[in-house]
């Protein structure tokens, strides 16, 4: 166990938490909350739902040492990363970032552990299944700039990109192009991003808490199968997307025979890394892991 990397000065419990607006779905406390009693770390994991207008003051709490160690999920990847004093490695690299913590010199550092998060639960669930092929990115919001590096990192050879609103994801394209070595393209629709691929990652919240008992389910399959269905027949996807624990887009693929896989490996792993940055233990992960699947069979 390393020494942890708590900030000059500081003492007491860690002050740790998730900020994004809303956070009604969030695991992150459970997960969090397993690893601190699994180490015997003294701690406690908060939401912190706040409106956009308080973002500043709140990122000026960490720089105050009110907090030790803020996650950032929807839809603030990218607003927050501007408000940083500093960003390191993935997060500075992609102008987005998951995870913030308060330096020795009291600065407040942005980190981006949705990468590595993500590549290594792709590699775990699917192997090497991007390596050499195509892979279609489906979202271009935060998580989408995570999602188009950790496409690179696992060796795609090519991404292409589609979002809703084409400027965005051109924005993205710009952006990253300058960053990797895999050419990055804008596809014209979903469909088009998805030609051939051997890799769907998607990465907006589609589906989100939707249900096969609700009446949106059949429509939302519906659409996504379409997209799948331009995919390579051994072709794979990944879903963000953690609840429900088959979601939309998971059958979607399953439906057509081919492998698919929600995002909760993604949601411990990019946690894990988290919760290391700011305390310097390596959490149990198949505790954090078994926290979060015990939580959704619950729900």
């Amino acid at each position: 166990m390393t020494k942890p990397r708590r900030h000059e000065g500081a003492e007491g419990p860690y002050r740790l938490g998730l900020l994004g607006h809303p956070l009604g779905h969030s695991l992150s406390p459970v997960i969090h909350g397993a690893a601190l009693e699994a180490l015997g770390v003294d701690g406690a994991y908060a939401l912190h739902d706040v409106e956009e207008a308080a973002l500043a003051g709140f990122v000026a709490r960490v720089r105050a040492g009110e907090l030790d160690g803020i996650n950032v999920t929807i839809p603030y990847k990218l607003a927050v990363a501007g408000l940083c004093d500093r960003l390191e490695g993935a997060g500075a690299a992609l102008g987005a970032v998951n995870t913030l913590a308060r330096a020795a010199d009291g600065a407040v550092v942005g980190h981006n552990t949705d990468v590595g998060g993500l590549a290594r639960a792709v590699r775990e669930a699917l192997g090497d299944v991007a390596r050499g092929g195509v892979v279609a990115v489906v979202g271009a919001g935060g998580a989408g700039y995570a999602t188009v590096l950790a496409a690179s990192s696992l060796g795609a050879r090519r991404v292409r990109v589609w979002n809703r609103t084409r400027e965005r994801a051109e924005a993205l394209v710009a952006r990253l192009g300058a960053v990797v070595s895999t050419p990055l393209e804008v596809a014209d629709n979903a469909a088009r991003a998805a030609d051939a691929a051997t890799l769907l990652l998607q990465a907006t919240s589609v589906g989100l808490s939707v249900a096969p008992s609700d009446a949106a389910w059949p429509g939302e399959v519906a659409a996504a199968a379409e997209v799948v269905a331009a995919m390579a027949a051994d072709g794979a996807v990944y879903d963000l997307v953690y609840r429900p624990a088959r979601t939309v887009w998971c059958a979607a693929a399953e439906a057509s025979g081919r492998r698919a896989v929600s995002g909760l490996g993604m949601l411990v792993h990019q946690a894990a890394d988290a919760f290391a940055l700011w305390t310097g233990h390596e959490p149990p992960r198949d505790v954090m892991r078994a926290a979060a699947e015990a939580a959704l069979g619950a729900r």
